[in-house]
């Protein structure tokens, strides 16, 4: 993946032989003139072949004509924060949200600062390896986990989960107009006896209830290792609606035949916990031969 400006905005692009690209912050910027945008990105000089965006949430109702295909997201539809913990969630994960206090998890609105950049640091290089992938941030500089983390700033808000006042998870979260979106969302592997995830999700749905957002949005909700813990936390799937507009005649010949899709997408179901297991262990035997 790379990254590129055409009229004072950053997309990023990605594949070889078929050249995909989107804005750098999709989520966070509205793609109002599709087809002055896509004109742009045809004059650019740059190597395009598909240009993709996607509505926000919540807006699931299509805008436009191009080619599209559901993109599903993980949302929680905020009224009260009485409403989630006592319709939304499990008797479960109600004792794993009280067993995070009784175990003195304290959870605190914290500054974007250079104690909280090194504490992020110290969580990030813990493990290798989180949800049986390759962590892309273990040993991230300083200077990356400050840039990387420091992104709307001015309508952030982050959260960090201290035990013995040392912390020990944290959370990033981003207000837009309509929805929250949950961007980070952090914990210690060595601590997960204290339930630390599930508290920082139980304090960013009570903070973002209390600001009126209509919705707490937290990634695909095809997410790998994550169906289970957002299933158990309130989280359902809204389809949003994603386009495809081909900027070349490529574009078109790879959107007509299906090939701008993912290899993962070809995979049928039934293989795929297997695969998920040979990937856990290729990963297991690297990281202890690395050792």
């Amino acid at each position: 993946m790379d990254f590129f400006s055409v009229d004072g905005r950053q997309f990023y692009r990605i594949g070889r032989w078929l050249r995909i690209c989107g804005l750098a912050a999709a989520w966070y910027e509205t793609v109002e003139n599709p087809e002055a945008l896509a004109s742009s990105l045809k004059k650019s000089g740059q190597r395009l072949d598909l240009f993709t965006f996607f509505q926000r949430v919540p807006h699931v109702e299509p805008k436009y004509n191009y080619y599209k295909e559901p993109y599903s997201v993980s949302v929680i539809k905020l009224t009260r924060y009485e409403d989630w913990y006592h319709h939304l969630i499990g008797k479960n994960t109600q004792r794993k949200i009280k067993k995070a206090k009784k175990e003195g998890v304290e959870i605190r609105v914290v500054d974007f600062d250079e104690k909280l950049v090194e504490g992020i640091r110290h969580i990030y290089n813990e493990t290798p390896i989180r949800q049986d992938r390759i962590f892309p941030h273990y040993n991230d500089s300083l200077d990356k986990v400050r840039q990387e983390n420091g992104t709307f700033l001015d309508r952030s808000v982050f959260l960090g989960a201290y035990y013995r006042d040392n912390l020990i998870g944290y959370a990033k979260i981003i207000f837009e107009e309509d929805f929250a979106d949950l961007l980070q969302l952090l914990s210690m592997v060595s601590h997960r006896d204290k339930c630390t995830t599930n508290a920082l999700l139980d304090r960013a749905v009570d903070l973002c209830a209390a600001r009126g957002a209509g919705y707490l949005a937290y990634g695909d909700w095809n997410a790998t290792g994550l169906g289970d813990f957002k299933r158990n936390n309130g989280f359902a799937r809204m389809d949003l609606p994603r386009y495809y507009i081909p900027l070349s005649r490529m574009g078109a010949l790879a959107l007509r035949w299906g090939l701008h899709r993912k290899a993962s997408d070809w995979i049928p179901a039934r293989m795929v916990p297997a695969l998920k297991a040979l990937r856990r262990r290729w990963l297991e035997l690297t990281i202890k031969g690395a050792g």
